[in-house]
């Protein structure tokens, strides 16, 4: 089984199998659309609680020898337990760190890309530097003519000028050369496993915003462009649109979707059209998605490499085959996100669909741009077929985790205050505090006298509620709870 570990500037900050490297909390969101982020939480006693430096110090994730997540903090704080927890983002949010200057660029879309990572490169230490690497996105004509009069971070750039109008995704790519941005117009990698209702399948979450539904669009295409006596050829205020091929009227509707919510209007800019026919053709493909809303599902999964099997994990920005009958859901998806707790593994979490994609038009992409995984998936038969039972054993053991709860002040600072302190103890989502013995129970207090600590948890052992008062605290205390099963 390939163990999840954590490391800090290159050094070792956690690992499963070292007690004295414990964390409490590895929680690692996914997104093919944003950038990816990390929840981190280590016990009061970590030895190395202070090398993580926010914004400076480098923390990587690996799984086996693969990098799930590399990045930095953002922020460092503590809870009554003196837990510290940091919340990370990916080094994708390195490209918000340096600016793009006023430019005006013509020529191909990926040469534009390769211009904003050289100005980025430049400006920032070697840690924060990306290396181009597949760009799989295309323009109609392969010729695409911007310029920017401001300066604008080097993340917004790309967005304005390449995501938002020619669409796909970015994506780290971790070697051992370096890291590589990839700018890709769909992904190509498909899951060996497959997530099934009454096999892995935990629950379905279904959501269907009808907010975004558009039923009526003005499309926009590129500035027109003028050319005076001199043959000095200059950029006007107005903009291509497709009233010379949709007779005389400059909008896309859908009359059904009137019918049905009425008229709601909105317009799309498309800066690199700068033929009506073309423009009208995207408008209408536009349309068609936006007048059915976003439909999101969000599945609460068992990943099969969590059993210890030697297969490949289930991650954002890969294809999934995804099959619930009693939910309508039979088709191969984008996992567009993944909420993965490296810890708990029974709230991991992945979200198929997208922003104005319903089930049947993303199950259409199944035959489309998935690489030809058919002998990796033969190959992995056996393995799969030899933890099919272990899916089932993962439902039936019991993955305890732990929730204090303390009732009245949280800091004392006068004498004779008190507050009650318990520990609810949780196997998967269910609470089993009360189904334990007192004797499961015991407390433990950590300050700057250790022999009254230790006199201390003796006199509160075997104890499911105990009172913490002013005396308790002295100079600086923390108290945790320690389960016997």
């Amino acid at each position: 089984m390939s163990l999840f570990k954590v490391y800090v500037d290159g050094s070792l900050f956690y690992h499963p199998n070292l007690s004295k490297l414990a964390i409490t909390e590895a929680q690692i969101q996914e997104d093919a659309e944003n950038i990816d982020s990390l929840k981190l939480s280590a016990p009061f006693n970590h030895p190395y609680l202070t090398s993580i430096k926010p914004m400076a110090s480098v923390i990587v994730c690996k799984k086996g020898n693969d990098v799930v997540f590399e990045g930095r903090a953002l922020d460092d704080g503590s809870d009554f337990y003196n837990t510290h927890s940091w919340t990370c983002e990916s080094c994708l949010a390195y490209l918000k760190d340096t600016i793009q200057p006023p430019f005006s660029y013509k020529g191909t879309l990926k040469g534009l890309l390769e211009y904003f990572i050289s100005i980025h490169n430049k400006n920032v230490e070697e840690q924060k530097r990306f290396t181009l690497g597949n760009v799989t996105v295309k323009d109609d004509n392969d010729y695409i003519s911007y310029s920017n009069s401001e300066y604008s971070c080097t993340m917004d750039a790309i967005k304005n000028k390449l995501i938002n109008t020619h669409g796909g995704y970015l994506q780290v790519r971790y070697t051992t050369n370096g890291k590589y941005l990839d700018y890709l117009e769909d992904f190509t990698t498909k899951s060996v496993q497959t997530v099934e209702f009454g096999k892995n399948l935990l629950n379905v979450k279904i959501t269907k915003d009808h907010t975004e539904r558009v039923t009526a669009l003005i499309p926009l295409g590129a500035k027109k462009k003028e050319t005076d006596e001199e043959g000095t050829e200059t950029e006007t205020d107005e903009r291509i649109d497709i009233t010379s091929v949709n007779d005389g009227k400059n909008y896309v509707c859908d009359e059904k979707a009137i019918k049905e919510i009425g008229w709601i209007w909105t317009s799309e800019i498309w800066d690199d059209v700068t033929l009506p026919g073309n423009l009208l053709r995207k408008a209408k493909a536009r349309l068609s998605d936006l007048v059915k809303g976003i439909t999101s599902i969000e599945l609460t999964i068992v990943d099969e490499s969590d059993t210890g099997a030697d297969i490949g994990d289930i991650r954002a920005r890969m294809y999934v085959e995804c099959i619930s009958k009693p939910h309508g859901i039979h088709g191969t998806y984008l996992c567009v996100s993944r909420t993965r707790d490296y810890l708990n593994p029974s709230g991991n979490t992945i979200t198929i669909g997208a922003s104005g994609v319903t089930l049947t038009a993303a199950s259409a992409k199944q035959n489309k741009n998935i690489a030809a995984l058919e002998d990796d998936i033969l190959g992995q038969t056996s393995k799969i077929e030899s933890i099919s039972g272990k899916v089932d054993t993962i439902n039936s053991q019991k993955m305890y985790h732990t929730e204090l709860v303390v009732d009245g002040v949280s800091i004392f600072k006068d004498k004779g205050q008190k507050s009650r302190m318990h520990c609810k103890v949780f196997s998967w989502d269910k609470d089993i505090t009360d189904s334990l013995e007192a004797e499961s129970f015991i407390w433990h207090r950590k300050s700057s006298d250790e022999a009254a600590d230790a006199e201390w948890d003796k006199a509160h052992r075997g104890i499911k509620t105990i009172i913490i008062t002013t005396e308790d605290v002295q100079d600086n205390a923390s108290f945790y709870c320690e389960i016997i099963l």
